[in-house]
């Protein structure tokens, strides 16, 4: 139980730290700063063992624990979708910017949706993987910076960022089953490039 209580606690506090990284995003003017700003986030949950799915699912084939991954996702998306919530109360401007980006995202459809969230899956397990190889380096902090100032300036999709950006910007219940498919789309394909590139470099 304690172990299961701890993967939890960890898996929301990835969640709302992805929340800050997104909410720095959604509220630079200049997104290459708000790009590298987000990158905070990462660092966070890296420096303090936090789990986030992005950085977890490229395991997943070595690991008996299949239970651990669907837990972690869960747990990000509460933590992801409390400081959404948070912040759309405090930061209320910030609304409008999440929703326009939001009206976007969800008229990718699944294909362009599935490769831009498959190449950021390579990039996160790239991200959390030298970092845990490095973990007392500059190579280590470098690249986190690197990867995540990356997929976002590329328009990749990040499954967690979504859920913060969801949370800020859904204007109605109606959005909800347009924004569920969606983020399991994401998902989808955050998993693919992580658990792809975990096979060709392992």
């Amino acid at each position: 139980m304690k172990k299961l209580t701890d993967t939890i606690k960890k898996a929301v506090a990835a969640g709302m730290l992805i929340g800050v990284g997104g909410t720095i995003y959604l509220a630079s003017e200049n997104k290459i700063v708000g790009a590298v700003l987000f990158s905070v986030g990462l660092l966070s949950i890296c420096f303090f063992g936090m789990n986030l799915y992005t950085g977890k699912i490229g395991y997943i084939l070595g690991d008996k624990d299949k239970l651990f991954y669907l837990i972690v996702w869960l747990g990000n998306l509460c933590g992801a979708v409390i400081a959404g919530a948070l912040v759309r109360i405090a930061r209320p401007a910030l609304h409008d910017t999440a929703a326009a980006m939001l009206e976007v995202k969800l008229d990718l459809g699944f294909v362009k949706t599935l490769i831009l969230s498959f190449f950021c899956g390579i990039l996160m397990y790239i991200a959390v993987h030298n970092h845990k190889e490095h973990p007392h380096s500059i190579s280590g902090i470098v690249g986190i910076i690197f990867c995540v100032t990356v997929f976002i300036l590329a328009g990749f999709e990040h499954s967690v960022a979504d859920m913060v950006y969801c949370a800020v910007g859904i204007s109605g219940i109606e959005e909800l089953p347009g924004i569920a498919l969606f983020l399991l789309e994401v998902t989808l394909g955050n998993s693919l490039g992580a658990i792809f590139i975990r096979k060709l470099t392992n």
